[in-house]
């Protein structure tokens, strides 16, 4: 989007850190943590607009829906996640290296596999986010995964259709939005295991009530339709592009023009 915005003859400064920031119009607050640090959130005031200026937690209880407590009564299959976004890596990084080689010896997506690769449930702190484990049930969970604050675990309630697992998005900035769903032979759904076409969709009315209920700018809901009603399953706020490829490229530059909403004159 910045290559967008500096061809349309703007000034597009990129400055790492919270201190001794430039002068600008806007504030594009891009920082790749769950919780945004305080001595970030402190900058935003200097600036007469802030995107994403008001968004300093995306932690996952904030907004889950389907999150289960021990002591809950519920039969279908589980998944276990972590509480900070993408499997808490961004934030711990050397914990997620000894779990990702741990799930990699496992053949995914195999159930209810996953309660003796470790005795540490307990102690983790992030998990390998393309393979959060699945359980068929409550009990099957480990009781420390319960006991560890920095996991969650979720009912499981995919969206499937023809043997695939489906996952729907909702991509915005400012007043643009971009929306589609798209499907994959694996529980874990991402666009690089994507083996659909990207079909559009239309955005509820709850996920925007979410969004301003975050208090989102910019950023990217998934979700998944269960009983017709929008379950979100993931929130983000620094979602990545991957390969510019021309049908990317053409999405980017769509949703570049958000920037408009904020920038006047």
């Amino acid at each position: 989007m910045a290559l967008a915005w500096m061809a349309a003859g703007h000034r597009v400064i990129h400055h790492e850190g919270p201190f001794n920031p430039p002068s600008a119009d806007v504030l594009f607050l891009h920082v790749n943590q769950t919780l945004v640090p305080e001595e970030y959130a402190n900058c935003v005031s200097k600036y007469p607009v802030a995107i994403n200026g008001r968004v300093f937690d995306i932690s996952r209880k904030r907004y889950s829906s389907i999150k289960l407590e021990k002591d809950c009564r519920y039969d279908g299959p589980v998944i276990v996640k972590t509480d900070k976004n993408y499997g808490g890596v961004p934030e711990h990084r050397s914990s997620f290296k000894l779990f990702s080689l741990a799930s990699r010896m496992l053949k995914p997506p195999q159930i209810h596999r996953w309660r003796g690769i470790t005795n540490s449930w307990g102690r983790l702190s992030s998990l390998d986010p393309l393979e959060y484990p699945i359980f068929n049930s409550m009990q099957d969970v480990p009781l420390s995964v319960w006991n560890n604050h920095h996991l969650i675990v979720e009912k499981f309630i995919p969206e499937r259709e023809k043997g695939l697992y489906f996952v729907r998005y909702w991509t915005f900035l400012g007043n643009v939005s971009l929306s589609g769903r798209y499907g994959c032979p694996h529980p874990i759904v991402k666009f690089r295991r994507c083996v659909t076409k990207i079909t559009p969709v239309d955005i509820p009315e709850e996920l925007i009530s979410l969004r301003e209920q975050l208090k989102m700018d910019y950023g990217r809901f998934d979700y998944v339709m269960h009983e017709g009603k929008p379950v979100v399953l993931d929130v983000n706020k620094t979602q990545a592009a991957g390969p510019l490829t021309d049908e990317t490229r053409k999405q980017v530059e769509t949703l570049s023009a958000g920037i408009y909403f904020y920038l006047k004159g």
